[in-house]
């Protein structure tokens, strides 16, 4: 007699091979002949399987599901090899599209962080103001007047790119006003009491002066004895911080004059007013 557990395992291993064998029966990739040419040793075979005593049974149920569990790990790693051969053809599955409301909010978004990050600035540099010994009202005062410098700036270059005659009058005086306006340092300076604007270039980091790193043998400036290491502070009256605000100033005076050029020795620390010729000094910044 065939106990109960292995007539559910014969059961589910007919299952399995039956469904399989349907399969490849419909599809016409099996023939299966008819009962009248059937090989009798076929008829031998399952009789053999189904009958006998129950030892040898349960050995042949065995080794069927053997077959039956390395027929399935084969087919399993055959479907990963299709699934790897289609991404590899396909390519992987394309990111969603993005709606338009997604989008905006991503937009939304980034304004709102750039809206951010200036609030943050300015208020950094309003705190940097005060930090330096400038009265609140005043740090305010300073940076509404950069950016109305900004705009102002912004307002005399749009107007000179679209002005017709570039050499008339007025675009020449239109060209020293944004000279002007591209050194929001200069125009605070005329702004600010001397203090303020020493508290304001301390906040700020900016340089003061402007070091000379070299002279040249011959020239006005080693001539009036300029080193380097020397730093210029202002030149015929106005603060030079860069070799820009210095070539500025020179090309404003005419030749045959004397200019006062103020400068910060570097080995006393002393403060020592200079004349040299007008034109270039002769030295690097």
């Amino acid at each position: 007699m065939i106990h109960a557990a292995t007539r559910s395992r014969l059961a589910v291993l007919v299952a399995l091979v039956a469904i399989p064998v349907a399969y490849w029966a419909f599809a016409g990739r099996l023939s299966v002949p008819d009962d009248e040419h059937r090989a009798p040793g076929a008829r031998a075979g399952l009789a053999q399987l189904f009958s006998g005593n129950e030892a040898s049974l349960e050995e042949r149920v065995g080794r069927l599901e053997e077959s039956l569990a390395r027929s399935a790990e084969i087919q399993s790693r055959l479907l990963d090899l299709v699934e790897e051969l289609r991404q590899q053809l396909e390519g992987p599955d394309p990111a969603p599209p993005r709606t338009r409301q997604a989008s905006l909010r991503d937009s939304q978004a980034r304004a709102g962080n750039r809206s951010t990050r200036r609030r943050d600035f300015r208020d950094t540099q309003l705190e940097r103001l005060v930090q330096a010994g400038i009265n609140p009202d005043r740090a305010a005062f300073i940076m509404e007047s950069q950016e109305r410098f900004q705009y102002e700036h912004m307002k005399l270059s749009y107007a000179y790119r679209h002005m017709q005659d570039k050499s008339s009058p007025e675009a020449r005086a239109l060209r020293e006003k944004l000279e002007n306006y591209s050194h929001p340092r200069k125009m605070l300076e005329h702004e600010l009491s001397a203090q303020e604007f020493e508290l304001y270039l301390q906040a700020t980091n900016d340089n003061r002066e402007m070091e000379i790193s070299d002279v040249v043998n011959g020239a006005p400036a080693a001539d009036a004895g300029l080193r380097p290491g020397d730093r210029i502070i202002s030149y015929n009256g106005e603060r030079i911080f860069h070799m820009g605000d210095l070539r500025s100033q020179i090309y404003k005076v005419g030749p045959g004059e004397n200019v006062a050029v103020e400068v910060l020795r570097r080995d006393s620390g002393n403060r020592e007013t200079i004349y040299v010729p007008s034109g270039p000094l002769g030295i690097r910044g």
